[in-house]
């Protein structure tokens, strides 16, 4: 279930791991040891495969092709967040100020391959399930969905389509 409202407790994400940033930081350290099975857990397909989502198999491919790609490249775990976009796809898809109420993030990062190279990579993380209850601050699960070099366009979810 994708959480729109509610109160959220960001202190406890953050302790239990569950920000966009150490999902982000899980998969690079996934691939860093080499270890694709784990990377590509980390990047979560959409549970309604086909159903509702015409690109599910572009995903996919990307998904084994991405991971593929930076494991030869001996990506290691050095990597730098450069900038975090923080959407709200409830209603009306648009990015907002405080992350606080995103169930969205885009996130920018360098990573870095064995010759030192920086690679500039976006990275898109969803809440992907959580719940909230009236008076408890609730904690968004994050899922990473969609990664693709900065020159390239999203598969998963664009800023004109809102699809999750």
């Amino acid at each position: 279930m994708i959480i729109t409202s509610g109160t959220f407790n960001p202190l406890i994400e953050k302790v239990i791991g569950e920000t966009p940033e150490a999902k982000v930081s899980a998969y690079v350290e996934a691939i860093a040891k080499n270890n694709r099975e784990q990377a590509l857990d980390l990047w979560k397909l959409p549970e309604w495969q086909n159903s509702n989502f015409e690109g599910y198999n572009q995903l996919k491919e990307r998904r084994e092709k991405t991971t593929n790609n930076l494991l030869k490249a001996k990506t290691n775990s050095d990597f730098t967040v450069t900038h975090v976009e923080w959407w709200s796809t409830c209603c009306v898809s648009r990015v907002i100020n405080d992350s606080n109420w995103a169930n969205g993030a885009r996130v920018h990062v360098q990573l870095t391959d064995s010759n030192g190279v920086r690679h500039p990579y976006i990275f898109d993380v969803f809440v992907w399930k959580g719940r909230v209850e009236p008076g408890i601050s609730s904690v968004r699960y994050w899922a990473i969905r969609d990664i693709y070099p900065e020159n390239q366009e999203p598969l998963f979810w664009t800023r004109q389509d809102g699809v999750l």
